[in-house]
């Protein structure tokens, strides 16, 4: 069962499809596929498939849904037929989300989303394999929010609605620009070669630089005599480590 989950680390940093079955692939984006597409547009795309139920308590909570008693696949069901093909495009290509209907599988029972005219089927299984390359891919990770009582569950739905009322109240402010431009600065990367990169490969450079960095910098005291060697962690020092 785990190899099922598996994300291949090579073919996720060359930006490789990833193929979930003959009629199911996730694309990887450029920086510049993502810049044209709407950076802000992009990352609302995929945090609402990798949305659970912690994410949206106070909506679920105004359909009369206790969030905590909502399973992440349920949730999926309901979310994935609102994305239309041109929001997801990007990810998923011809791959239309809006024709996808719950379906009962006769053999196990089990409700299953599928588009009956192209074959495209998503079960439980599959939609954790989609979610999971997803946040391997966008580095995201879940956070499950519990409540003892019905008094602490109203608390943190208020505090959702709050947080959702101050956000839409900010303006947009860009996560990729600073990043882009440092990585772009101190690598001396053409915007172009920025611009081509894949997401994962992107973010790699980022990593890879500030691991680079801080290996320098501690060289560079041990040298100096600032900084006693026997005491610093060698791996710190290895800026070929795995990130």
């Amino acid at each position: 069962m785990s190899d099922m989950f598996e994300v291949d680390q090579l073919q996720l940093y060359f930006g490789d499809d990833y193929v979930i079955n003959d009629k199911l692939k996730i694309k990887q984006p450029t920086i510049g596929e993502i810049a044209d597409f709407g950076e802000a547009r992009y990352f609302s795309v995929v945090h609402t498939l990798c949305a659970i139920p912690s994410d949206l308590k106070s909506q679920l909570w105004d359909m009369g849904l206790d969030w905590t008693e909502v399973e992440d696949f349920d949730l999926f069901i309901l979310l994935a037929p609102t994305l239309s093909i041109d929001r997801t495009r990007l990810l998923f290509g011809d791959m239309d989300f809006t024709k996808l209907k719950p379906y009962k599988n006769r053999e196990n029972g089990d409700i299953v989303l599928a588009d009956l005219e192209t074959g495209v089927k998503i079960d439980k299984l599959i939609y954790l394999r989609i979610v999971n390359y997803l946040r391997r891919l966008h580095n995201i990770t879940p956070k499950i929010e519990r409540a003892a009582n019905k008094t602490t569950k109203q608390i943190l739905v208020d505090e959702d609605r709050m947080r959702i009322r101050l956000n839409q109240e900010k303006p947009f402010k860009s996560y990729l620009l600073p990043l882009i431009s440092s990585v772009k600065v101190r690598m001396g990367y053409t915007k172009d070669y920025v611009r081509n990169e894949g997401y994962c490969e992107f973010m790699d450079d980022l990593s890879r630089l500030q691991i680079i960095h801080n290996a320098d910098h501690l060289l560079a005291g041990c040298y100096a005599g600032t900084i006693d060697m026997k005491k610093i962690n060698k791996q710190e020092l290895n800026w070929l480590k795995e990130i």
